[in-house]
């Protein structure tokens, strides 16, 4: 991490410790929640899905149209990250 980078953080931490002082208490578990964010990006956008402010819309397997991810479930298919 770079100095200035180091800084912002320490200077972030400084300012949710002043909003929410319990914030530390939970700052593991809102890290965590961001890493599987990521890795369900990630995922996603490999398989061809694209997100927009409406949701998530994945390549329709018959057509190859975008559908919303509903409708992908409606297909009864799997999302990508859940694929093993």
């Amino acid at each position: 991490m770079s100095d200035s980078a180091a800084l912002y953080r320490a200077q972030e931490d400084l300012r949710m410790l002043e909003t929410c002082p319990t914030w530390y208490d939970h700052l593991d578990k809102v890290e965590a929640a961001i890493a599987e964010e990521d890795r369900i990006y990630d995922i996603r956008v490999a398989a061809g899905w694209e997100l927009d402010e409406g949701g998530w819309y994945a390549p329709c397997p018959e057509t190859g149209e975008m559908i919303t991810e509903s409708d992908w479930l409606n297909f009864g298919l799997y999302c990508p990250e859940d694929i093993k």
